[in-house]
This record gives structure tokens, C-alpha cells and sequence, in this order.
């Protein structure tokens, strides 16, 4: 999939496409039928089925701090939406400045640029100044232009709509399951790895230590997982948070991998969040510690399914 800053996009330089846009933000079940249903048009009609998206989200720049984290890192969130079939991603260099831009403004840029001949649209999107186009104000646009329109009803799971504040709400509750479920994959958490306390490694479970700047969408406490680098899983408890036994104040994400004895540090490591087995507990002692994280593997490894 190529990757194409809008901005930079020539009048004509692509032609006959079908084109969505949205933030995209989770690349939920809701958003891959969008795709699906695109992808599908465009093969129908011999066209090029291109998605626009926004980096940074609009909620990062309109946000308040935990509203405002993206769910997805921007390369996660490319990944995702490849995997769907789209051929390209066109980004928006999202602004306040571009947040004022009318909607009439935003779609004669997109036929000059796109010439697209259909637009595919969830039930409820809206964009422009102050989301001032709504479902039948896109109709009649694309009505005027000779553009098909599709849209896509709301996609259910669980008797309730999927939507990313769904999905927000089901990560505060730490109910990965569930997000698993709406999302069409797992929750994931990304970072590189660094030398920590090495404290796992002298009670038997060495960790691997992630960076992680930003605030969390899940709460504290221990996780199965899958860890992956270079293309490699490997089944692993995570544990979220403060170490209270220790007493750090400090953040902390560690990943023990099951079975695994290799060096990772300065090594990109991906997390994917599957079950949260308890919360964080302050134990009397490092035995007792010792003994629990013993039993957190064992429930790990029975959920997963492995010996």
C-alpha cells in the first residue's frame, strides 16, 4: 500500500478511484466493512479503491489528555487498514487551520485530485467545518458529480454497535476479550526495550522492559499476551504498572515470553493485549511475589492453551 501526503497530491494525478475517509481511529469491524464494501466496488468497477485518513487524529489535536490518545499507533493503524485491501493511503496533515475548511472546499479538492467515481461512507459520518455534512448533504454532492455513493450500516457485535468509544470504554475496563472481538485483532502495545531492575531475572522470570511515554487506555495490572518481533510470536504474561511490592513510581510495561531466553534490548517489541488476569497486588515479600507470578504463568499458559 503506498502511503501519499494529500497536500503534496497533483490535480489528476490519480484517476477513476473509490475513495473513503475517516480517523479511522481502531480500525474496528465498523471500518473494515467500509473497506470491505469498497474494496468490492472498486473491483467492480475497475477502480482504485484509496482511503484518506488524518495524522494526527483530530481528537489528538482537539482532545484532553486521556480522550485524546489514538488507540492505535499511525503504523499500526496503516497495517490494519492494508490488510484490508486498500491500495492506498492518502494523509490529511491534520490542523485547527484545516478543521475550518468547509466541506464544498474538501470534496472539489478531492475530485480534482482523485477523480473519483464512488464514496463509501459509515451510517453516521459527518466532516467539515463544524461536521456540517451530513448523509444527505454527501448525497446530493456526489449526485451532482456523477459519483456513486454506498453507504454502511452501523456493524453490530454482541447485540451492540462497534464504534471506537466502544472500544475506548472496553479498554478502560480492562475487558481485552471483548476488544479483541469488536476490533477484528487485539489491543496492542508497542515499544523498544531497556535495560530495567532485573529483578524477574533473579526470581527466575526474566522481564523485558518497554519505554512508554504516553498515558495507558488499559488499567494497571497483569495480562496475557502475545509478544512479537521480527515476525516472531511468542506467548507471554505482561505486567502493567507500579510494582507496588517494590514501591516505583515509575510507570513500568514488562514482558516475561514463555520459554524464550534470548537478548532483546534495543529490540522493537509488540504486545498484543488477549486477557487481563487480576489486578496489581502489593505482596508482603519477593517469595510470596515469586510464588504468584509462578501461578500467573501456569493460568496464562492454560488460557493459551499450551504446556
Amino acid at each position: 500500500m503506498k502511503v501519499i501526503e494529500f497536500e503534496k497530491l497533483k490535480a489528476g494525478e490519480i484517476s477513476r478511484s473509490a475513495f473513503t475517509v475517516g480517523a479511522f481511529d481502531g480500525v474496528h469491524l465498523g471500518h473494515r466493512e467500509i473497506f470491505r464494501r469498497l474494496v468490492a466496488g472498486a473491483r467492480q468497477k475497475k477502480l482504485t479503491p484509496l482511503a484518506i485518513t488524518f495524522q494526527p487524529l483530530p481528537r489528538e489535536v482537539f482532545g484532553k489528555k486521556q480522550g485524546a490518545i489514538a488507540i492505535l499507533s499511525s503504523e499500526e493503524r496503516k497495517r490494519r487498514i492494508e490488510s484490508c485491501g486498500i491500495k492506498a493511503l492518502l494523509v490529511i496533515n491534520f490542523t485547527r487551520a484545516f478543521a475550518k475548511k468547509s466541506a464544498k472546499d474538501f470534496m472539489d479538492e478531492v475530485r480534482e485530485k482523485l477523480n473519483p467515481e464512488l464514496m463509501v461512507i459509515g451510517h453516521d459520518f459527518r466532516f467539515g467545518k463544524e461536521k456540517s455534512a451530513d448523509e444527505s448533504w454527501i448525497k446530493k454532492y456526489c449526485g451532482r458529480f456523477g459519483m456513486e455513493l454506498k453507504v454502511v450500516n452501523a456493524v453490530r457485535i454482541d447485540g451492540q454497535p462497534v464504534s471506537s468509544s466502544r472500544i475506548r470504554a472496553l479498554l478502560k475496563a480492562g475487558e481485552l476479550e471483548a476488544v479483541t472481538r469488536v476490533s477484528g485483532e487485539p489491543y496492542q502495545l508497542e515499544g523498544e526495550v531497556v535495560a530495567g531492575h532485573h529483578r524477574g531475572k533473579k526470581m527466575g522470570v526474566a522481564t523485558a522492559n518497554l519505554i512508554w511515554k504516553k498515558e495507558l487506555l488499559v488499567p494497571t495490572g497483569i495480562y496475557v499476551a502475545w509478544a512479537g518481533f521480527n515476525r516472531e510470536p511468542w506467548p507471554a504474561v505482561i505486567n502493567i504498572g507500579y510494582s507496588p511490592t517494590f514501591g516505583d513510581k515509575q510507570l513500568g510495561i514488562e514482558a516475561h515470553l514463555l520459554g524464550f531466553s534470548r537478548e532483546l534490548y534495543g529490540k522493537n517489541l509488540r504486545l498484543s493485549l488477549l486477557k487481563r488476569l487480576r489486578d496489581e497486588i502489593k505482596f508482603p515479600d519477593v517469595p510470596a511475589l515469586t510464588d504468584q507470578i509462578k501461578k500467573d504463568i501456569a493460568e496464562a499458559k492454560a488460557w493459551l492453551g499450551i504446556k
